[in-house]
C-alpha cells in the first residue's frame, strides 16, 4: 500500500492560502494524516513595506515575520486537530529548488499547491514541481469548499492509473460514503476499415475490450465492486482528450479528479503523459490529484532514451 502520512503545502501569501490551509486540514481529518509542512519560499527574504503594519514587532527578521503571519493562520485552523504535527518552514532562494529539497528532507508523500482561476498567478511553479520531482501533486482551486464524496479516477489500465486507483482505495475509500467513478476514454482507430468491419462494429469491440479489462481490474481491487461505477467515453478525432476528461469529471459532480502522471506510452521518470499535459492546461474548479510513484527509480541514460 502507498502511504499518505506526510504532506507539504506550498503557500504564496495570497488569499488562495486560506483555501489551501482549510483543505489541508480537511484531508488530515478525513484521511488520518499525521504531519504537514507549510512552506513559503522567497527569492530574497525582504518584508514588503505594506506588510509591516500587520506585524507585531517591526524588529522581527524577515524570516520570522513571514513565519508569524503563516503560523497565525495555520494555528487557527489546526487548533481542532491536535493529533497532527504541523510545521511552518520559511526559506530563501529558488522556489522550485527549495521545494524539491524540503520534499526530500521531510520525506513527503504528497504536495498540495494552489490552482488560481481568478486570482493573480500562473500556477507554473506547481506544474514544474510535478515535472521535476518524484511526488504526487494535488492542485486545489481557489475558494473550493472542502468535500470528498465523489472521486473520478481516469483509468487507461496502465501501471500508473492502477497505482492511482490503489492510492484512492487505501485512503479515501476508508470513508463509507465516498464513491468512485472509473472513467475510461477510448478512441476508434482509423484502421478499422482494413479489418472489414463497420465503425459501429469496431466501436462495440473497443467497448467490449475495455469492459474486459475493467473486469480484470475488479479482480485486483474487489473493493470497487460495491463502491465504483465504470464510465466509458469515446473520443472522436476532433475532441481534445483533456477537455473531455474534465467535462466528464464535472458531469459526474466530482469532488476530485485523479490521474496518473504517465499513461501507456510515457516511460521515463520525469516524463508526463500527453493526457496529463492536456488536462493540466485546463482551468478547472475541481481538485486535481496527479499521481506519481515516488519510489520509482530510473537510470540517467534510460531517462534520456525514454
Amino acid at each position: 500500500m502507498i502511504t499518505l502520512n506526510r504532506l507539504l503545502v506550498g503557500l504564496d501569501l495570497t488569499p488562495a492560502d486560506d483555501t489551501l490551509i482549510e483543505y489541508t486540514a480537511y484531508l488530515c481529518a478525513e484521511l488520518q494524516v499525521n504531519y504537514v509542512c507549510f512552506i513559503h519560499v522567497e527569492k530574497k527574504l525582504e518584508v514588503p513595506v505594506e506588510l509591516l503594519p500587520n506585524l507585531r514587532r517591526e524588529t522581527l527578521t524577515p524570516e520570522e515575520s513571514f513565519r508569524q503571519m503563516i503560523a497565525a493562520k495555520v494555528q487557527t485552523v489546526f487548533a481542532r486537530l491536535p493529533q497532527v504535527e504541523v510545521e511552518v518552514q520559511i526559506d530563501e532562494g529558488s522556489p522550485l529548488k527549495q521545494l524539491l529539497h524540503w520534499t526530500n528532507v521531510k520525506q513527503i508523500d504528497l504536495i498540495l499547491a494552489g490552482r488560481k482561476l481568478r486570482l493573480h498567478g500562473s500556477g507554473v511553479l506547481a506544474q514544474k514541481l510535478l515535472r521535476s520531482g518524484r511526488n504526487s501533486v494535488l492542485f486545489v482551486p481557489e475558494a473550493f469548499e472542502p468535500r470528498l464524496r465523489r472521486i473520478v479516477v481516469s483509468v487507461d489500465f496502465s501501471k500508473y492509473s492502477e497505482m492511482a486507483l490503489d492510492r484512492v482505495l487505501h485512503s479515501a475509500l476508508s470513508k463509507p460514503d465516498v464513491q468512485v467513478v472509473c472513467l475510461h476514454v477510448y478512441e476508434v482507430p482509423p484502421g478499422y476499415i482494413t479489418l472489414g468491419m463497420s465503425y459501429e462494429e469496431f466501436d462495440d469491440r473497443m467497448r467490449g475490450f475495455a469492459r474486459e479489462k475493467y473486469e480484470k481490474l475488479l479482480g485486483r481491487f474487489p473493493e470497487l465492486e460495491e463502491r465504483a461505477e465504470f464510465v466509458l467515453v469515446r473520443k472522436n478525432e476532433q475532441d481534445d482528450v483533456g477537455a473531455l476528461v474534465v467535462m466528464e469529471a464535472k458531469r459526474a459532480h466530482a469532488d476530485m479528479l485523479v490521474i496518473g502522471a504517465k499513461g501507456m506510452s510515457a516511460a521515463a521518470l520525469f516524463v508526463i503523459g500527453s493526457v496529463t499535459e492536456k488536462i493540466l492546461r485546463h482551468d478547472m474548479d475541481i481538485p486535481l490529484l496527479v499521481f506519481k510513484n515516488k519510489d520509482e527509480t530510473i537510470g540517467f541514460l534510460d531517462a534520456i532514451i525514454g
